[in-house]
């Protein structure tokens, strides 16, 4: 009953589309189901065989009537900035002022109702290693945590077989190339896929927006475009992390956090907002995390600091800690226990 219904579907969609009068079609049909990820991928690597630009634009995305004109528009005034990676009609929801300009930059690619040129695309590959290679450094790290704190969770859906992400790879290569994503204020796409009936979407109304009601036929874009702190900030909550907005200003007791897990990750926004995080103590992890760097136990005694937070949730683990610590000659009242203060 189930696959008959799917292909009644699928036959619904097939006519649809045979039937399109209103532009020249291309239509090519596969034999078999070829998954999202690989049906997109193949997609715009064809495409980019003729043309330099593309516009990508998928079943459960929805265009305001304004999306093709604002979509020709970027891609041809920014084709030859390099710095500019994608463009995208949809409009995250993020506390975001609009500016003097329809547009703004972000370090984080959309896929929904998007495009790009030849030359950015040339860098998309499937690197499952990524994420692990931009935590080596400081200030990848940084990038990382600022515009993709969900993508290794993606990635781990995809090994996993939960989803069939191409869109993760495309934007940690952003991360990584730290390209800038161009968004309008007003959104162009509406995402009608979040009622379970898209891949990878799941079931939320977090993404919902409000389609642009006007045909605005020009848009204004500036010359040049930067991602501005206030847009770093705004993204915090969606994708980023607060660690990676923690700097030091002098005004905070500067602390190392003993323990860079969920539990830490939950707390950040409290903990950032009254601390100056120096650097994460763990006995697993190492490398970076948001720019800050992962050390050992046995480093404590090279950093500057006023306390240290030891963010582990197991009773005696914790205890295991802090009896370390003091046997380190780290006085107790420089120890603080993270369930104690956040619960």
């Amino acid at each position: 009953m189930f696959f008959r219904t799917v292909i009644e579907e699928w036959q619904k969609v097939n006519k649809l589309i045979r039937g399109i009068e209103w532009c020249e079609a291309e239509i090519i049909v596969s034999e078999g189901n070829r998954g999202l990820a690989a049906s997109i991928v193949s997609g715009i690597t064809y495409v980019f065989q003729k043309y330099d630009a593309i516009i990508v634009l998928e079943d459960d995305c929805v265009p305001s009537v304004s999306f093709m004109d604002f979509m020709y528009q970027c891609l041809e005034k920014y084709a030859n900035i390099k710095k500019i990676f994608s463009v995208s009609g949809y409009a995250y929801p993020v506390a975001l002022e609009k500016g003097t300009h329809d547009i703004y930059g972000c370090g984080r690619v959309s896929s929904w109702g998007w495009g790009t040129w030849k030359d950015r695309w040339q860098y998309f590959e499937k690197d499952y290693e990524l994420v692990k290679k931009l935590r080596q450094e400081k200030e990848s790290s940084r990038n990382l945590a600022m515009w993709g704190m969900d993508l290794e969770s993606m990635l781990v859906g995809n090994i996993r077989g939960e989803c069939d992400s191409w869109a993760a790879f495309w934007a940690l290569k952003g991360v990584e190339k730290e390209g800038i994503c161009i968004n309008p204020y007003e959104s162009l796409i509406r995402n009608i896929g979040l009622d379970g009936s898209g891949a990878n979407c799941g079931v939320t109304d977090y993404y919902d927006v409000l389609l642009m009601d006007k045909n605005k036929q020009a848009f204004d874009l500036p010359d040049e475009v930067y991602i501005t702190e206030k847009t770093v900030e705004a993204f915090a909550p969606l994708f980023g992390s607060y660690t990676a907005l923690n700097g030091d200003k002098g005004e905070k007791e500067k602390i190392l956090v003993y323990g860079l897990g969920n539990y830490y990750l939950r707390t950040e926004e409290r903990i950032c907002g009254e601390y100056y995080v120096e650097a994460f103590v763990d006995r697993v992890k190492k490398g970076w995390f948001a720019g800050k760097p992962i050390i050992k136990s046995s480093d404590i005694a090279k950093y500057k600091y006023d306390k240290i937070l030891v963010m582990i949730l197991n009773n005696e683990d914790c205890l295991e800690v802090k009896e370390q610590l003091k046997a380190q000659g780290i006085e107790p009242e420089k120890i603080l226990d993270g369930k104690v203060l956040y619960g």
